[in-house]
């Protein structure tokens, strides 16, 4: 076969892959490949690449992100702990300082007490002093010498007795006051014993108090390093989840590049194949009224609900985009959406996960008759799909030139499925 043939052949074969109709929103330059009327697109290996690292950076970005918030709740344990840790070194340094104070006050009484007691020695040891010579004057000092001769020398026995009563008299005064300096003396020391058991109980604490002050003030040390741990830990965390993201925006782009360049290539093609191709309006083959026959009024199709979601709401929210542009390839319901982008954008908002091109939606959910159609069922059309709103119209991102609708009937093109997602 000649050069000619072959790529004649290849224009035919392009031709019929390419276009049997509407083209499905997303294709890439594979182009379609065509089973009645489902038609499936292939990622480009840089596409699917692309996908594959953003997925894997978005998931280790949320771990980063899990361990970075980890690090900052034991962080904030630390800190709170390095709180304590001073209000109790606070707690611990005023109570030494009263215990200083006590501990000057109580070395002022002993040094009182030692005075104290000096004196009264000093006046025991006068009184003992005095004491003797008063003995030895009245025993030794006598008229003749001694004290017996004098009393027997006496002038009778009243002088006689009277002598004797002035040396009683003498000695029982003497020895009284002994006695009472004696007890002075002990009392002092007594006093100066309880201030020194007094003194050794303050020096003990003090001690105490020290040791204290040292465990503290080590543990607040090392408090202090493991904060500065955690902060050295947080700050390359951020930064790996800062490089995640790199790779995130990154991947995004190529994925996004690699969407437009579908996009540009499926448009090129319909141009190529089908001059009608510039007024596509978002709908297959046909326009209006027919229903497949698995769908069609009176089959009795009418599941019950598998989420915690209501349609209402579904409709509801998809309503907030009406009038935003429609975006071959896109992925933003202000910004711009395809008609798969925009169902599987609101149906994400919800946390349920859908298909990204049209016809895969005939196969998500549980399927629906028409007569039993709810606000927020999904409707499938060829090359096509919508939000049913309810009243018999759709919500829909219908086409270049309308943007995202809620005006169009629900029976606008053939309806190939219906399905019920929440």
């Amino acid at each position: 076969m000649n050069r000619k043939w072959t790529r004649a052949i290849c224009t035919v074969l392009t031709s019929a892959l390419v276009f049997t109709g509407p083209a499905v929103e997303g294709t890439t330059f594979s182009g379609y490949i065509n089973s009645g009327l489902e038609k499936v697109y292939a990622k480009t290996k840089k596409q699917k690449d692309a996908e594959k690292k953003k997925s894997q950076a978005e998931q280790d970005l949320k771990d980063k992100k899990n361990e970075i918030n980890g690090l900052k709740d034991q962080q904030q344990t630390t800190a709170d702990d390095i709180k304590n840790k001073s209000a109790k070194l606070d707690e611990i340094l005023a109570a030494q300082k009263k215990l200083q104070t006590d501990i000057t006050s109580k070395q002022a009484e002993i040094e009182q007490n030692q005075k104290d007691l000096a004196a009264a020695q000093e006046k025991q040891q006068e009184q003992y002093d005095a004491m003797k010579k008063r003995i030895q004057f009245m025993y030794e000092n006598s008229a003749e010498d001694n004290i017996w001769t004098a009393i027997i020398e006496s002038n009778g026995i009243t002088d006689m007795l009277n002598r004797i009563e002035y040396v009683s008299d003498v000695y029982d005064s003497d020895r009284a006051l002994m006695d009472s300096y004696q007890a002075a003396v002990e009392q002092v020391k007594e006093i100066g014993t309880k201030l020194d058991n007094d003194m050794n109980e303050l020096t003990a604490m003090q001690d105490d108090y020290e040791k204290q002050q040292a465990d503290v003030e080590a543990a607040i040390v090392a408090l202090e390093n493991q904060k500065e741990q955690y902060a050295s830990q947080i700050a390359q965390a951020q930064q790996q989840a800062e490089n995640y993201q790199n790779i995130i925006t990154a991947q995004g782009k190529i994925i996004q590049e690699q969407e437009a360049a579908a996009a540009a290539a499926a448009a090129a093609a319909r141009a190529n194949s089908s001059p009608s191709s510039s007024s596509y309006d978002g709908g297959g083959a046909g326009k209006g009224g027919s229903i497949a026959g698995d769908y069609a009024a009176g089959g009795g199709k009418n599941p019950g609900a598998s989420t915690g979601v209501s349609g209402s709401s579904v409709v509801s929210y998809a309503m907030q985009f009406v009038g935003n542009p429609y975006v071959w390839a896109g992925n933003s319901l202000t910004n711009g959406v395809d008609c798969s982008g925009f169902v599987h954008e609101v149906y994400a908002h919800f946390g349920i996960s859908t298909p990204r091109y049209s016809q895969a939606f005939k196969s998500v959910g549980q399927a629906v008759s028409f007569d039993n159609i709810q606000p927020g069922d999904v409707v499938v059309y060829p090359g096509h799909v919508a939000i049913y709103a309810g009243g018999g119209v759709i919500v829909e991102a219908q086409s270049t030139k309308a943007g995202i609708t809620a005006n169009r009937s629900v029976q606008c093109h053939t309806i190939l499925a219906i399905r019920r997602l929440v």
